[in-house]
């Protein structure tokens, strides 16, 4: 053929089996027929080909998913509260840091419009004390929704959309369920309200003021409850060790601080300290020493009734036993020596008091969480009983709250709990549940 010599022939064979094919026949007509591979033997190679494509797509892919596993993981250990600081926050030129007075606004003065909780007027933010921070400019290390200033750690406060209202409602309607049983609620601030300078609470640590949210929270109560003023009988003492350095809890100095309130809101003569044993339990480490090793450890306190207590307790397994006073003193050092107060978070505790001051017909129900605990056996003071409801593990008593109040005889609701989980909605959709 004209146009296409032997080197031609050899270009086009690379590109398929045509030429070869049409080369095969000629020689196969003049009987002289090349002995070609057989067809058996290029499908297993063909096939073998194929497996070693299908292994190493399959071997890539894993490396991609195991890659991206890790990188969720890694995502996951370093969220929220990181082994590194995301920012160390600059340092005042001042000495001494005073938080300036808060400014009420028109808005936030009648935020809900109509009257208050007790029949009151409504009431702004300014109405609370002003902490006074004694602040040595020393910086901040910020760690996800953790700050820690000074070996202390504090917590970002950011409430859910609305959950203000939404607790106060769920408030509003406990009180509905015990129209004869006198009503009161009590949001505690944090250490972070309290007890961090104004000057560290920006940037990447920028929080909501927690006086403006109780505020909020006591203007929406319906006039059945009562609101106490835990705010400014915890400022009044913010240089005193109130709060934990490792911890987001307050301590037993700060919980009778709390109690002192509410007795004074009732009309109650409180607890005197110095009637009670002080006892100590050293190196607790609480939620904060589990993302970073700055805070340092706590000393928990606990103080010895100067009266007999025993208090029932039925735990989340339906276990029943009594434990002869409202405190574990078993509890050792550790990440759970806060369960001392109470011997932890039960769904139902009963203090019987024998306190010469109780009122024996006065039975007071606490509504709690963690803030709860430590407070509760200061109330056995005042009351012939104090039953403790934890709302987060009651549903597994099988019991509404209007049945437990009328059954048990209960005069007196406390709801109390700090600003962290009043700003939550999970935990107001626990607390609707009871």
């Amino acid at each position: 053929m004209r146009g296409r010599g032997k080197n031609s022939l050899q270009d086009v064979d690379m590109f398929g089996d045509d030429i070869y094919s049409s080369q095969n026949r000629a020689e196969k007509a003049k009987g002289k027929s090349k002995k070609r591979v057989p067809k058996s033997t290029r499908t297993k190679a063909r096939e073998k080909r194929m497996r070693l494509l299908r292994n190493r797509a399959v071997l890539i892919i894993a490396g991609v998913v195991i890659l991206a596993l890790l990188v969720v993981l890694f995502t996951v250990m370093f969220k929220g509260c990181g082994n590194s600081p995301s920012k160390v926050v600059n340092v005042s030129t001042e000495t001494k840091f005073k938080q300036e007075a808060r400014k009420a606004t028109p808005s936030e003065a009648t935020p809900n419009g109509g009257s208050s909780s007790g029949g009151e007027s409504k009431k702004s933010a300014s109405s609370f004390k002003t902490p006074n921070i004694t602040d040595d400019n020393s910086p901040a290390e910020v760690y996800g929704e953790c700050c820690v200033w000074n070996s202390t750690g504090f917590l970002r406060f950011v409430p859910d959309q609305g959950s203000a209202e939404a607790y106060a409602s769920a408030v509003n309607s406990l009180a509905e369920q015990a129209p004869s049983v006198n009503f009161y609620n009590m949001v505690v601030p944090s250490s972070t309200e309290l007890c961090l300078p104004d000057r560290l609470k920006t940037g990447d640590f920028t929080t909501s003021s927690q006086a403006e949210f109780i505020t909020s929270v006591n203007n929406a109560l319906s006039d059945k409850v009562k609101s106490v003023n835990a705010y400014d009988s915890l400022v009044d003492h913010n240089n005193d060790y109130i709060y934990y350095k490792s911890d987001d809890n307050w301590t037993d100095l700060g919980a009778y601080y709390g109690y002192d309130a509410f007795a004074k809101a009732t009309g109650q003569t409180p607890l005197d300290l110095a009637n009670c044993e002080d006892k100590t339990i050293e190196g607790f480490y609480g939620s904060y020493s589990l993302y970073t090793a700055v805070p340092g450890e706590d000393t928990v306190h606990y103080r010895v009734l100067p009266y007999e207590a025993p208090m029932d307790v039925t735990d989340q397994n339906g276990v029943s036993y009594t434990n002869p006073s409202p405190y574990y003193e078993a509890a050792t050092s550790g990440s759970f020596t806060y369960g001392v107060f109470l011997v932890g978070d039960n769904p139902l505790s009963v203090i019987r008091s024998s306190s010469p001051a109780a009122q024996k017909d006065k039975k007071l129900l606490v509504v709690k969480e963690d803030y709860g605990d430590a407070i509760a056996p200061y109330l056995s003071y005042n009351y012939g009983e104090v039953h403790v409801i934890d709302y987060r593990y009651f549903d597994s008593m099988g019991m509404k709250f209007s049945d437990y109040c009328s059954q048990n005889g209960i005069t007196d609701v406390l709801v109390i709990n700090d600003v962290k989980s009043a700003g939550s909605q999970t935990q107001i959709g626990s607390l609707s549940a009871i």
